[in-house]
């Protein structure tokens, strides 16, 4: 299955929709994890933040497979780990549909290439602290835990590390 990778635009809102609201209760129902609630999700919210976010979605033979968004600040969730040479990494959302293509991974790879091209040195996100299979996703891929975040939610930090030759 041939994955591409484009800027999201808002003709793409519903569908991107469609897969965070698949996601969410997917995430909650089968694995009893809080994470994203689907009312969140709303025409509105999709449609701001592919306007207001770099937003990047993922087709499969013409249907969307994953989504994420790269944001370059991200202060009040690292607290005094922030620092400015960092895209950070956010919502990034894979089809249950397609488990087993490797959506997940082309999404990072993506994410890292998109980074980097923009003078960056760094990949970060956070992930709920709860979920150990999305945690232990981010640590196969290259990301190493920095730190924690604890408010509203509970999340660890990751960060990798970009190289500026390799693609």
């Amino acid at each position: 299955m041939e994955i591409v990778v484009r800027r999201a635009s808002l003709a793409d809102a519903e569908a991107l929709r469609e897969l965070y609201v698949e996601a969410a209760g997917w995430i909650r129902e089968a694995k009893g994890i809080e994470q994203w609630q689907e009312s969140w999700f709303t025409p509105a919210f999709i449609e701001r933040f592919i306007g207001e976010h770099a937003v990047f979605a993922a087709t499969a033979e013409g249907r969307p497979v994953g989504c994420f968004s790269v944001h370059w600040a991200d202060e009040d969730i690292w607290g005094e780990l922030y620092h400015e040479d960092a895209g950070y990494v956010h919502k990034l959302v894979a089809s249950r549909r397609h488990r087993g293509h490797g959506i997940g991974s082309r999404l990072l790879k993506q994410a890292a290439d998109y980074i980097r091209e923009q003078g960056k040195s760094w990949l970060r996100l956070d992930c709920m602290a709860d979920n150990p299979a999305l945690n232990a996703f981010y640590v196969r891929h290259g990301l190493t835990l920095r730190g924690r975040f604890d408010g509203d939610y509970s999340a660890h930090l990751y960060e990798m590390r970009l190289d500026a030759g390799a693609r």
